[in-house]
């Protein structure tokens, strides 16, 4: 029989281990703070706090307490956005996803009051059962609804593409502590600076969001010549009333690289059925095992990547069939997919880039692409297409003309070289995406030159003078904001 310790040798026993374990830790560290990061890993960051922002008088309180003791306050949600735009070295952070409270819902008016730590889906979930639908978020919905104001999101809606055509109004709280109410009519020109401002003007407590009917829609697939889609969308999409969400893929296969695509509609069904159908019961992921096998099979090989375009005709996308689905499941798993993508290495991550090209710049955009990822050799394992329309509501608008976005998904190795890599691409594709009229999208990495971002944003120093008058201390502060900032004569 085993005896035991007497309970002081084993405190003591416990006491000694954490005393070495503490004696022998990297001390830098200990004095650096938390060490935070985004989705893609490429911006490790030692903040000197994370709290959670569970309710406005906490973050008031935090808000106060920076400017008494001089520091710096940034604020996250899902940490999806990848180039430093959460982060800030030695700030406070605020952890935003604890104010997530949905605070009412008019089902008349299609109108939703919810914090702005609220997820889509927890959206979906909650207006479901009143055969309501989100109006416009990204294709996934584990995404804060906060966040996706910041960035200025857009979604697969080709009517109600933007989010900020969704929001009806907002309250934030000021680099004084002050709260205060935002829309169209009341303080109008934060309403501009804050959708889309990165959280530099302040912190989104709640926001109201117009909604939509939960319609019955028809799936269905088609396979095109990448050179035919401008006139297919303009005909087919823009001109079917009853096209509620596209998407399109063009090839990841060495066969027929970005020139077939398929393209998948929604289109709004004559199908009745009660409401208590299960047709209307919201669905989750599935197959993920499968998908991330073979995606994971593309991210190491080139026959990866012509296996799995073969299956995304023959199995997911399943050109040439029809199938019926709510509005909330289109936009949602298994349609939307997400935890198949999820990837976690040392050594690789895998990264968005998105262009915002003219529609008859689009056959020209892509050729260049090609060249460009053919000729760098990048791991490509995606790019899909969806529009969005001319708009000027936000001060930093990527809406300047009708376009379509272009989103580029690659892996990139996390080593020096990688980065180098990366940089070298991504300043590639931003100067392509210039050169046909079009530009990119901000809330990816910071691999842009500052002159880059001149060209495609020339309001970028109207937009950091407007920074300094709501916030002349700087107290709401990110790595975005701080590396372009720093030279605002570019």
């Amino acid at each position: 029989m085993i005896k035991k310790l007497p309970t002081y040798i084993t405190f003591f026993l416990a006491f000694l281990i954490v005393a070495i374990v503490s004696f022998f830790l990297p001390k830098e560290n200990l004095k650096k703070g938390v060490l935070v990061n985004d989705i893609s890993r490429m911006n490790p960051t030692y903040v000197k706090e994370i709290i959670s922002a569970d309710s406005i008088e906490k973050i008031q309180n935090v808000v106060k307490r920076a400017n008494k003791e001089n520091l710096k306050v940034s604020m996250s949600g899902t940490r999806h956005s990848q180039g430093g735009h959460a982060f800030y070295d030695g700030a406070i952070l605020l952890d935003m996803t604890g104010l997530n409270k949905i605070i009412s819902l008019d089902t008349v008016s299609k109108i939703i009051h919810v914090q702005s730590g609220v997820t889509w889906a927890q959206i979906q979930e909650y207006i479901n059962p009143h055969n309501l639908a989100v109006r416009a978020m990204q294709s996934s919905n584990i995404f804060t609804v906060g966040g996706s104001m910041s960035s200025n999101v857009h979604g697969r809606d080709p009517r109600n593409s933007l989010i900020v055509e969704t929001i009806e109004d907002f309250r934030l709280i000021l680099a004084t502590g002050e709260l205060i109410n935002v829309s169209r009519n009341e303080n109008k020109e934060l309403f501009s600076l804050v959708i889309g401002g990165y959280g530099l003007f302040g912190i989104i407590t709640d926001v109201r969001i117009r909604l939509k009917k939960n319609n019955i829609l028809e799936k269905q697939a088609l396979l095109l010549d990448y050179k035919d889609f401008p006139e297919f969308f303009r005909n087919n999409i823009m001109g079917d009333p009853k096209v509620e969400l596209f998407i399109a893929r063009p090839s990841i296969s060495s066969n027929s690289f970005l020139r077939e695509t398929i393209v998948n509609l929604w289109k709004t069904s004559d199908i009745k059925k009660d409401t208590d159908d299960k047709i209307y019961d919201l669905l989750g992921e599935e197959n993920v095992f499968r998908d991330k096998f073979f995606f994971s099979l593309s991210r190491e090989y080139d026959l990866g990547k012509d296996i799995r375009w073969y299956l995304q005709k023959k199995l997911v996308a399943q050109v040439n069939k029809k199938y019926f689905l709510t509005r909330n499941n289109s936009m949602r798993p298994p349609t939307a997919p997400l935890k198949f993508l999820d990837h976690i290495s040392p050594y690789d991550s895998d990264i968005i880039q998105e262009y915002f090209i003219p529609i008859d710049n689009f056959v020209s955009f892509l050729d260049g692409l090609r060249v460009i990822l053919t000729e760098q050799n990048v791991n490509l394992l995606g790019v899909t297409i969806r529009y969005v329309p001319k708009n000027s509501e936000t001060f930093l608008t990527y809406g300047k003309k009708e376009a379509f976005s272009v989103v580029v998904y690659s892996n990139q190795e996390l080593s020096d070289q990688g980065l180098e890599k990366a940089k070298k691409m991504t300043m590639s594709l931003v100067d392509l995406a210039l050169d046909n009229g079009g530009i990119y999208y901000l809330t990816y990495q910071k691999f842009y030159t500052k002159d880059q971002m001149k060209s495609a944003y020339p309001e970028i120093d109207q937009f950091f003078a407007k920074k300094l008058k709501y916030d002349p201390k700087e107290l709401f502060i990110n790595k975005f904001y701080n590396y372009y900032s720093n030279q605002k004569k570019l």
